[in-house]
């Protein structure tokens, strides 16, 4: 863990380290990565070493409290950014800073602004008052309008190597196979690594997808839909982390198929028995087909095609296993 505290990107830390140490920082930032990459927790970082000057300074930036601390970000899950909140976040930007030299703004889920938001803000970014720095955050620059992009210092988020997040995890007290298992699962996100850790349900969640797959291996076509129909119904972040926790066990099983690959290759690794199982009993060719199956499901998902019909004819693809 580097000064500021953020897990597997040192060198994004560095650069930002020295351009404020030399004077040379961007005004306006756009960090993209996937989901749960550590996007959230940099800015974060970033806001407190310019705001953070004393222990309670970093308090109040690490709980978002802080006068010269301005976040936005959707009010609830499947909400935009409204182009309300955007006016008030760039009246409060014309104000002076209140403790600091000065203010940070950070919008996080910035993919989300409305188009009017969007719009609303461009001037600021081209030009904002001196003492401003604003932080927008999003998936990728895809998903928002390109004079936005233009106008920003583009920092993009790789997925963290995984020693470095089983480390930081061991180094928290967590136990050795424990902290191996989520660092494998996290695939480079240490926002899901520290949530795993921090909230039993999400490798409940994961344990119960897992469970799902098994069942629907030895189900017949009946018990299948009846599960795809159920599923369907369920916000689209659950199906896709449902099809993303299968994609990663055939992942594995394509690993083991016809050879003997160590317990550290598979991500996996605590179902490893039934990894073994599932490799012995499908051809490669299955298993191809069921890597494939299952990421045509996600794209279709991302696609917004209709869910219970990728679902069904993803379901109709998994072979027909005895129970185990």
């Amino acid at each position: 863990m580097n000064d500021w505290g953020v897990i597997g990107h040192d060198w994004a830390v560095r650069r930002l380290q020295r351009t404020i140490e030399r004077g040379q920082l961007a005004q306006s930032h756009l960090f993209v990565g996937p989901p749960a990459v550590g996007k959230a927790t940099l800015a974060l970082a970033l806001a407190r070493a310019l705001l953070g000057g004393d222990d309670r300074s970093r308090a109040l930036v690490n709980q978002r409290r802080h006068p010269d601390l301005l976040w936005v970000e959707p009010t609830g899950d499947g909400e935009t950014i409204k182009v309300d909140q955007i006016r008030e976040l760039l009246h409060a930007l014309i104000l002076a800073p209140v403790e600091s030299r000065h203010r940070v703004a950070v919008v996080n889920d910035a993919h989300l602004i409305t188009d009017s938001g969007q719009n609303a803000i461009l001037k600021t970014l081209e030009e904002p008052n001196p003492s401003v720095v604003i932080v927008l955050i999003a998936p990728n620059t895809d998903t928002l309008l390109p004079t936005i992009v233009s106008r920003c210092q583009p920092l993009n988020l790789r997925p963290a190597p995984v020693h470095a997040i089983e480390e930081a995890l061991l180094a928290q007290g967590v136990a050795r196979e424990r902290a191996a298992l989520i660092a494998r699962l996290s695939r480079g996100r240490i926002g899901w690594a520290l949530r795993a850790v921090e909230d039993d349900e999400v490798l409940e969640a994961r344990a119960e997808r897992l469970n799902d797959l098994r069942t629907l291996l030895a189900a017949n076509r009946t018990q299948r839909f009846a599960y795809a129909e159920k599923l369907a119904r369920a916000e689209p972040a659950r199906i896709a982390q449902t099809l993303e926790a299968w994609l990663l066990l055939w992942r594995d099983v394509a690993r083991v198929v016809g050879r003997d690959a160590p317990t550290e290759a598979l991500v996996n690794a605590d179902q490893r028995e039934w990894i073994a199982r599932l490799a012995n009993a499908l051809s490669v060719a299955q298993i191809v087909a069921l890597l494939r199956a299952t990421g045509q499901a996600l794209q279709y998902l991302d696609r917004n095609v209709n869910p219970r019909l990728a679902l069904d004819v993803l379901l109709l693809k998994l072979p027909r296993l005895p129970a185990s």
